[in-house]
């Protein structure tokens, strides 16, 4: 069965793990970007080395693990340090995320946050997508979620949504856009709204 891929992404806080949580639920595989991210750089690893080798040893934890916070601040202010990461990751999550997909048929599902602002490597890399979901929420939700999750005050969290590509110009882009704005259950209605358009035989 030819396998049809859809990528998963949303602007920072929007909820995208919600909506891939509900799909796991549903029993549909998602391969998670972040997941394989956070694998590739474990600690001894070659790519957690290279890492240190390029941004210092100080980005490694006395246990070993990567100081996840202080590289996040690190490339978040400066463009080519943060080019310079993304050169480091971006080709091997692409490669393990192919790797895993061979694991699967049928409707598969791609969990990338940021998906648009990395497509034109992700296609380099081979994976090619049949179909966008993008989770929005309102600007004033996503502040409130973010400030909430990151522990961060008001500033640095518009900060960090500014950071990214702006959510009209994400919309423009995707094939299906899911509000999750509200309470869970209208989120769960539009996924399953989405999942009946599709067609039969990824079912």
């Amino acid at each position: 069965m030819k396998q049809n891929k859809i990528g998963i992404t949303g602007s920072i806080a929007s909820g995208k793990s919600v909506l891939t949580a509900y799909l796991l639920g549903l029993g549909f595989p998602v391969i998670d970007a972040d997941a394989i991210a956070r694998d590739l750089v474990h600690p001894g690893s070659d790519t957690l080395k290279e890492i240190a080798d390029i941004f210092g040893e100080d980005m490694i934890l006395s246990d070993g693990n990567l100081d996840r916070d202080k590289l996040g601040k690190r490339v978040f202010s400066d463009e080519d340090a943060r080019n310079r990461l993304n050169d480091i990751m971006h080709p091997a999550i692409v490669s393990a995320m192919l790797d895993l997909s061979e694991n699967f048929h049928g409707l598969v599902f791609y969990d990338v946050p940021l998906l648009f602002e990395q497509i034109d490597d992700i296609k380099e890399s081979g994976l090619e997508f049949d179909a966008i979901w993008l989770v929005d929420a309102d600007e004033d939700v996503q502040l409130a979620r973010l400030m909430a999750r990151d522990g961060i005050d008001e500033a640095y969290a518009k900060e960090k949504i500014a950071s990214q590509m702006p959510l009209e110009e994400k919309k423009k882009l995707a094939t299906v856009v899911f509000d999750n704005s509200g309470d869970l259950m209208n989120l769960y209605n539009q996924v399953d709204d989405a999942l009946e358009a599709l067609p039969g035989e990824n079912m």
